[in-house]
């Protein structure tokens, strides 16, 4: 599915950053982790608030670990260890009364495109789905999706068989593919950072648009 325009009236979403991770390759502490002159957890943060109306942080560490970010902490659901999906499953069970979407930030992926909460919506919304993924360079992104909160039942059927795979859940619930375009001149969106080299590559890239861009 490509992008699209929507002219319906837009619902409103909630944003759940997934950093729960034990950032390993990283040495830990990934949300922590600076790019740019933020932590990789703030820019998430700045981009998720203005995009959605709502802003949560998926992760079972201690909340006070979060306390000067201002953002509800979530942990994960049935239990801690479900990996990205129980993170999700969370998210959904505490969605506020008047937001049915929930969608998925991963903490090191900080940088995404600017309309891809619209057409993730969009896309789900069209193809009439409870889930929508991206998708860029031929390269599927689960967790840079949408979910629906009537996806909660699926998504906990599937963590009660012990399958964790997000993928999985996308195509148990058809989820619509929502292709983003390839740009030049653009910072590369969806760029996982996994490592120190990760953000290294990812400093010089931002410090290279910055630049270009005051050229």
């Amino acid at each position: 599915m490509t992008r699209s325009s929507d002219t319906r009236a837009i619902p409103k979403t909630a944003a759940l950053i997934l950093a729960g991770g034990e950032g390993r390759r990283m040495g830990g502490n990934k949300p922590f982790r600076e790019v740019g002159g933020m932590t990789l957890l703030a820019r998430v943060i700045e981009t998720a608030r203005a995009k959605c109306d709502h802003v949560m942080i998926s992760s079972n560490e201690d909340a006070a670990l979060f306390a000067k970010y201002d953002v509800p902490v979530v942990r994960d659901l049935p239990k801690a260890g479900q990996g990205p999906l129980g993170g999700v499953l969370g998210g959904l069970d505490v969605l506020p009364g008047d937001i049915d979407w929930l969608v998925s930030f991963p903490v090191d992926c900080p940088i995404v495109p600017d309309d891809m909460v619209a057409q993730l919506l969009s896309g789900a919304r069209n193809a009439g789905v409870k889930a929508a993924f991206a998708s860029h360079a031929d390269r599927d992104h689960y967790l840079s999706s949408i979910w629906h909160r009537g996806s909660a039942p699926v998504i906990a059927t599937q963590l009660a068989d012990d399958n964790r795979r997000v993928g999985a859940a996308l195509r148990i619930m058809d989820a619509a593919k929502v292709t983003f375009p390839v740009s030049d001149g653009a910072i590369e969106p969806f760029t996982n950072v996994n490592s120190p080299e990760d953000l290294n590559a990812l400093h010089k890239m931002l410090s290279g648009f910055v630049e270009g861009k005051g050229g």
